[in-house]
């Protein structure tokens, strides 16, 4: 808690050196430049666990969703997942794999099938333990292979090298054949579009400070801020058609 009269309100940052205290405001926005769904949340909230929560709005309010495109912070696997298991696709960037361990191989380097994983090296294992409550497969190489490998110290400080496998591996390997595609960089200029629209709603409608105390209220400027713009951009379309 950062504030005594505002318990929902967080620390939060867009960057190293942008932080700020109090909430975050996530949107959807139609191809034709509508505001779909809108929703506010403590400013220490993660993107991409908002995008799922935002789109079972938009189908609970019988919009039809084939496509959604995002930036990075939501084009996590469970994302795409469960956007596949509502009958749409996520098209967003794909994160780049952390390696914590330093200087060592990825698992980028490793080529992984449906039956087992081989090493950079050209050593092959099948040996795995399946972690059914995270949906994993953890496979790793023999111990006899790995302090034999001349690739060792480049791979792993431990005795032998794991590989963690996600049941939603396939997905994300097709997500990054298709980021490669002309069809993503077309797909990704559409996405350009709502970042001059929430621009709008902060720097001429107000959502760029919190008028009220609690995460409902500001869910309620952030409604009244988006049927705002809408109403803005309806005019504006009523003025093209005729």
């Amino acid at each position: 808690m950062v504030s005594p009269v505002d318990p929902d309100a967080r620390h939060g940052a867009k960057s190293d050196k942008k932080k700020f205290v109090g909430y975050k405001v996530n949107s959807t926005m139609s191809e034709d430049g509508f505001i779909t769904n809108i929703n506010a949340t403590s400013g220490n909230s993660y993107d991409g666990d908002l995008l799922l929560p935002l789109t079972d709005k938009g189908l609970m309010n019988d919009q039809t969703i084939h496509k959604v495109v995002a930036d990075g912070a939501y084009g996590s696997a469970s994302n795409r997942f469960g956007m596949l298991k509502k009958g749409a696709v996520l098209i967003a960037p794909v994160s780049k794999e952390s390696n914590k361990a330093g200087d060592y191989y990825t698992q980028e380097k490793f080529t992984i099938d449906k039956s087992g994983v081989t090493c950079p090296a050209g050593k092959r294992t099948m040996i795995s333990y399946h972690d059914k409550k995270k949906g994993t497969h953890l496979y790793h190489f023999k111990k006899s292979d790995c302090c034999e490998c001349s690739l060792k110290t480049k791979c792993t400080k431990m005795d032998h090298r794991t590989i963690t496998v996600s049941r939603h591996y396939p997905i994300l390997e097709e997500a990054k054949r298709y980021s490669k595609s002309r069809d993503f960089k077309r797909d990704m200029k559409m996405r350009a579009h709502i970042e001059p629209k929430q621009g709008e709603m902060k720097r001429f409608h107000g959502l760029k400070r919190a008028k009220f105390w609690g995460k409902e209220k500001m869910n309620i400027q952030a409604m009244l801020t988006g049927i705002a713009v809408n109403l803005k951009r309806f005019i504006k379309m009523s003025g093209e058609i005729y």
